[in-house]
């Protein structure tokens, strides 16, 4: 079994963001097989009594709380007592950390790094020029001092080999198992079943949810919007976001919402919208086909990725085309219940069958025991 350390996320349990969602899932799956794993947290996002979680030992440590300064800090500092506690195999995640990845090679090199890709950070509209640069500098790094580069999508696999020529790993995000919640959380927004559009995620610009808005504004609707999801450093735009929405009762901004209530918010929603301009692989629009809703989603790569595996459940419209995303707006408001409801079942036994946690952790665990030369357990 292998000692792993993993930095470059907020650390778990996960309270928003894919990647330590996706870290939660993998690591502590791994904790059950065995292995020593120690996850590298923020103390401001993760609480000062969470040592362990499931298995999985927390290494709380301090940052700058700054949207520019608060990854870099951290992941210095962890890669600082990952030197001194040696172990050997270190996980980075999200391409800025990176950064910091020669200094394991330099004073640990009998340490094997991996580095996993979720997305190409430094395109993110919130980095300014001066910010995305040495996030961009990073994702050099991960390509040129990782000893196995993971990716999400099949699209960034191509990105990586195209401008690095690095044959990447390709481990996509899993989906727990859905259990459909009735109504109850809901009642305090006077939101109804089948009656409303959702958004979930960071309010962040590359999401683009201005051009839902403004699709749902450009006609009376039947349904309501939902738009749950707050600010990630981000607190200009997120006003803008409420600016552009006005008075509009049919729009409801609940904030960042988790565990039963997101369950809840998934169970009921008409269907599920993500406009985004950028993304890596979305766990959002997997867990919303997990249950057994149809999805709206702008064409780029990683959505034509998921549409092309699953063969059902998502719609796209060209990304930024407000026209285009009003009239697939109508057209979902425009089928029965009972229509919904038989698509949707067919997405999510399409995509159930295809993202698997448990299949994930499995390819991720044999990565590293290739790369430790340790023998592979029989299944």
């Amino acid at each position: 079994m292998a000692g792993i350390a993993v930095t470059g996320l907020r650390g778990i349990p996960a309270s928003f963001g894919g990647v330590e969602r996706q870290c939660e899932e993998l690591y502590t799956r791994l904790a059950g097989m065995g292995h020593r794993i120690t996850i590298y947290a923020r103390n401001r996002y993760v609480p000062e009594n969470i040592t362990h979680y499931k298995g999985v030992r927390i290494r709380r440590l301090p940052t700058i709380n700054s949207k520019y300064t608060e990854a870099f800090v951290h992941t210095f500092l962890s890669v600082i007592d990952i030197i001194l506690s040696n172990p050997e195999i270190v996980h980075f995640y999200s391409q800025g950390p990176c950064l910091f990845l020669p200094l394991i090679r330099l004073f640990r090199p009998g340490t094997r790094v991996f580095f996993t890709c979720g997305g190409l950070d430094w395109q993110r509209k919130k980095w300014p020029l001066w910010a995305s640069m040495p996030i961009h500098l990073g994702e050099v790094f991960s390509a040129r001092f990782a000893h196995c580069c993971i990716v999400v999508s099949r699209e960034l696999q191509k990105y990586y080999l195209d401008s690095y020529g690095v044959h990447a790993a390709y481990i996509p995000n899993g989906i727990p198992q859905a259990t459909i919640k009735e109504r109850g959380f809901l009642d305090q927004f006077n939101l109804e079943s089948y009656k409303y559009f959702l958004f979930v995620g960071r309010l962040v610009p590359e999401k683009r949810i201005e051009d839902l808005i403004s699709a749902f504004s450009s006609r009376e609707r039947n349904c309501k919007l939902v738009i749950a999801g707050d600010s990630a450093g981000t607190e200009e735009y997120v006003q803008e976001l409420r600016r552009l929405a006005g008075k509009n009762s049919s729009i409801c901004f609940p904030g960042y919402q988790f565990g039963e209530n997101l369950s809840e918010l998934y169970s009921n929603a008409r269907a599920f919208i993500n406009p985004s301009e950028l993304e890596g692989l979305p766990l959002t629009v997997l867990e919303a086909l997990s249950y057994q809703r149809i999805c709206i989603t702008s064409d780029i790569p990683p959505h034509r990725e998921i549409q092309q595996n699953t063969n059902s459940g998502i719609l796209t419209f060209p990304v930024r085309n407000v026209g285009a995303l009003s009239a697939l707006l109508d057209k979902i408001e425009s089928l029965s219940v009972y229509q919904l409801k038989e698509i949707g079942a067919e997405a999510a036994r399409a995509v159930s069958s295809l993202y698997s946690w448990d299949a994930s952790t499995q390819k991720l665990e044999s990565l590293y025991l290739e790369n430790l030369k340790l023998p592979q357990k029989m299944n």
